[in-house]
């Protein structure tokens, strides 16, 4: 029984052995798990952030997009429109002093006129241009840009529109040198300027707001003495210092018609 008991004992000893070698592989087999689960999650979770942050990104472009897009729309809504308003500055000679024109562009009457009056207001073109020449009970002629560089953008020459109106008061022309020169500049007559219709000059608009308040307010004192071809080469680097009290347009942009009524 001794003996058998011995045996016992021993094949105890080996069963036990073997379930403790057992459990610690289980145990490691746990921990191996366990610590690879982990890994998995904060993985898992580091790329979920990654493509949180570019999906963010793309709703964001895409946002950007459409409001950049309605605001294209705007714009264009607003070039469509006929109506300009343009603030001037400097009115009598006095340094901000300030007031709003209101141009009505008639396509009826000269439509490669207001084509052209249409892609230089919406490229801002009149920005801080001078009106350089003043005749009291004639005209206010403007369009050369401060800028020569911009200028220069600007040499192409349309081809002439036939009068189909007359040079009334309020009515704006553009300036030009002989048939098919008009390019930039353009002139509100102050006076009823009939004489004008039969040298080729076709109004392109007609003021609607603002004729006596600051048309008639341009100021006058340097009548024609600014040099045009100074003007063409250096801008307003040459008149401001010359012609300080030169009015001027601080703005032209489009306006919807609601905004006129």
């Amino acid at each position: 029984m001794r003996v058998k008991g011995k045996r016992s004992d021993g094949a105890r000893a080996k069963h036990f052995f073997l379930l403790f070698a057992l459990a610690f592989v289980v145990v490691i087999l746990i921990k191996s798990f366990g610590s690879g689960s982990w890994h998995s999650k904060a993985a898992n979770h580091e790329e979920h952030n990654l493509n949180k942050i570019p999906a963010a990104s793309l709703t964001a472009s895409k946002d950007n997009q459409v409001a950049s897009d309605t605001t294209i729309t705007k714009n264009e809504a607003v070039q469509d429109s006929n109506f300009v308003e343009f603030v001037f500055s400097n009115l009598d000679g006095e340094s901000g002093k300030e007031g709003t024109v209101i141009v009505q562009l008639m396509p009826e009457w000269a439509p490669l006129g207001v084509e052209r009056i249409k892609e230089l207001t919406a490229a801002k073109f009149y920005d801080e241009c001078r009106v350089f020449r003043v005749i009291h009970r004639f005209m206010a002629q403007l369009g050369i840009n401060g800028d020569p560089k911009i200028q220069k953008l600007w040499k192409k020459e349309i081809k002439d529109d036939p009068v189909k109106t007359s040079n009334a008061r309020g009515t704006v022309t553009f300036a030009m040198a002989g048939p098919n020169t008009r390019t930039t500049q353009i002139f509100f007559n102050k006076v009823d300027n009939k004489y004008l219709d039969g040298q080729g000059f076709a109004p392109f608009g007609k003021v609607v707001s603002g004729l006596e308040e600051v048309i008639d307010h341009i100021n006058e004192e340097y009548k024609e003495t600014p040099n045009q071809g100074k003007i063409q080469n250096r801008g307003n680097e040459y008149l401001l210092p010359e012609f300080p009290r030169l009015s001027f347009i601080k703005t032209a942009r489009f306006v919807s018609s609601a905004y006129v009524k």
